[in-house]
């Protein structure tokens, strides 16, 4: 069964609102770029040009975030953990035979997931389930998958799964 869980509401609006704050920012300090040179002042016009150049980036950047917020954050399909940095354009993947040790970080609203990596190696990932709508219905969910694949409840943390084999580094 495949369950999906989008971004939180205000990810996206953060987004709107840093784009529409930057957009008047470089605005106002292009315009007093504009006033302040002289003319057939080079240096004020290169200045002029670097601030829309780092203007534009901030601008894709702030966009890229704001598209990727629009679809899921994480998602169990497949055997396997699915989760979207909003730094990337593809969803990463654990497979969830892999994980040995599920917990939450304390302290933050983290997850916290060791993992069997490449070529057998123990990894540590973090997943932010702040930014997760439905995180409460999502760790139901991942429970049950890491239940029904060898791992047990932690008697004395909710919501933390170990594999009974691991020990703990």
């Amino acid at each position: 069964m495949n369950s999906t869980y989008p971004f939180r509401p205000w990810v996206r609006s953060t987004c709107r609102s840093a784009l529409l704050w930057g957009l008047g920012v470089v605005a106002i300090l292009g315009g007093i770029t504009y006033v302040l040179q002289q003319p057939g002042s080079v240096p004020a016009a290169r200045a002029f040009g670097v601030l829309m150049f780092y203007g534009s980036l901030f601008w894709v950047t702030l966009a890229k975030v704001w598209w990727t917020a629009g679809g899921a954050a994480v998602s169990l399909a497949d055997g396997f953990l699915a989760y979207q940095p909003l730094h990337t354009f593809s969803p990463r993947r654990i497979a969830l035979e892999a994980i040995l040790s599920c917990a939450p970080r304390p302290g933050t609203q983290a997850l916290r997931l060791v993992h069997r990596g490449k070529r057998g190696k123990e990894r540590e990932f973090f997943l932010n389930l702040g930014v997760v709508d439905g995180r409460n219905e999502f760790l139901d969910r991942l429970g049950t998958e890491l239940e029904n694949r060898g791992l047990r409840a932690v008697a004395e943390q909710r919501n933390a799964w170990r594999h009974p084999q691991w020990e703990s580094w």
